[in-house]
């Protein structure tokens, strides 16, 4: 583990509540996980256990029906959707299984869209996001259309959109569930190495082969964490 271990985020006693009609659909029931900088963490359950959701919180892309969650110090629970996104932009990159690159750009388009949004100018963002691809390894498909990419290049353009922000924490959704073996191990030493560099790194997986690239694993079944792996919670692909 990286020797800055700063905690970067956690939720305390934070959970999901659904309604339809007259029921309550609990999606993650009272649970506390913090982010450590410099630290891989990976969240491990079958489909529909609330790893996801869990994610989600982290990622300010949902809010909580209770408890509460922090990014950097900040309380998110009452801030607005704007001040929300504001944070996501600022502080998050987040990786996801379909990848979510844009089709008619390339893959130094696609990397260079955060800064954008951001504000920054073509140059500058042109020059970040060149050193991003050349990080992953991806410099010499800079100008290739992201449907002209193999599945294992699009997962690492997609880390480079992610990375390019320079955010504290990567978050990561079934990031190798589409990925041969080979690609899983390139894709999974990226995200190692951005924990060594100081980042707090989650992947939500129900593959149970990424476990050796973990500092730290949190299990999840039935929108619970729980301490011990049942032979529900995780899977071999």
């Amino acid at each position: 583990m990286n020797s800055d271990d700063r905690i970067v985020a956690r939720v305390v006693n934070a959970g999901k509540e659904y309604k339809a009609g007259d029921t309550v659909i609990t999606a993650l029931q009272a649970s506390s996980v913090e982010l450590k900088s410099g630290e891989l963490m990976l969240i491990l359950g079958p489909s529909g256990s609330g790893k996801t959701t869990l994610l989600s919180l982290f990622g300010c892309v949902i809010y909580p029906s209770f408890g509460e969650v922090w990014i950097d110090g900040i309380k998110v629970n009452e801030l607005s959707e704007n001040k929300l996104a504001d944070i996501r932009l600022e502080k998050i990159g987040f990786v996801f299984q379909k990848f979510n690159l844009i089709a008619p750009l390339t893959a130094l388009e696609n990397v260079m869209m955060p800064l954008v949004l951001q504000g920054a100018g073509d140059k500058e963002a042109k020059e970040k996001a060149t050193a991003a691809l050349v990080k992953v390894g991806m410099g010499d498909r800079m100008k290739n259309l992201s449907n002209d990419l193999s599945g294992g290049q699009q997962q690492r353009v997609a880390i480079a959109r992610a990375l390019v922000i320079n955010p504290q924490i990567m978050l990561c959704d079934e990031p190798t569930a589409s990925l041969d073996i080979a690609s899983v191990g390139i894709v999974m030493e990226e995200l190692k190495q951005l924990a060594k560099q100081g980042k707090a790194v989650v992947v939500v997986t129900h593959d149970s082969r990424l476990e050796p690239f973990a500092d730290r694993i949190v299990y999840v079944l039935d929108g619970a964490i729980v301490d011990k792996p049942a032979a529900e919670v995780i899977t071999h692909k």
